[in-house]
């Protein structure tokens, strides 16, 4: 899929590299909210069980992932996170904020919409 190196550059600003199995996850969960953001409307079912059959798991080990992925960024690049959010945060975001996030800072990047 595009943007793979991109999030993954950007995941990695957090901490977070190819070590890490929730990366992958993550990866394939932003992946698909960039191919259309409605996707982020109903994330359970738009996002994280698409993503767990492409990484042949459950929707559940995705969000967990991410969730971990989320408290990592947090605690390794607090104010990156937040200055990538745009927007103040005095706790972390959930797992579908920082898709989210991460939707809205990799099309910002790229300078493109990327939504359908």
């Amino acid at each position: 899929m595009e943007h793979t190196k991109v999030i993954q550059d950007t995941l990695r600003e957090f901490g977070i590299g190819k070590n890490y199995i929730s990366q992958k996850r993550t990866v394939v969960a932003i992946q698909l909210a960039l191919e259309d953001e409605d996707r982020l409307l109903r994330v359970k079912k738009g996002v994280y069980i698409p993503a767990a059959e492409q990484c042949n798991c459950t929707w559940s080990a995705v969000e967990r992932n991410i969730r971990t992925v989320v408290e990592k960024a947090w605690k390794v690049n607090r104010d990156g996170l937040v200055k990538m959010a745009r927007y103040p945060m005095s706790e972390p975001p959930t797992a579908s904020e920082f898709i989210e996030i991460m939707v809205y800072h990799i099309q910002k990047t790229i300078g493109v919409s990327c939504s359908k």
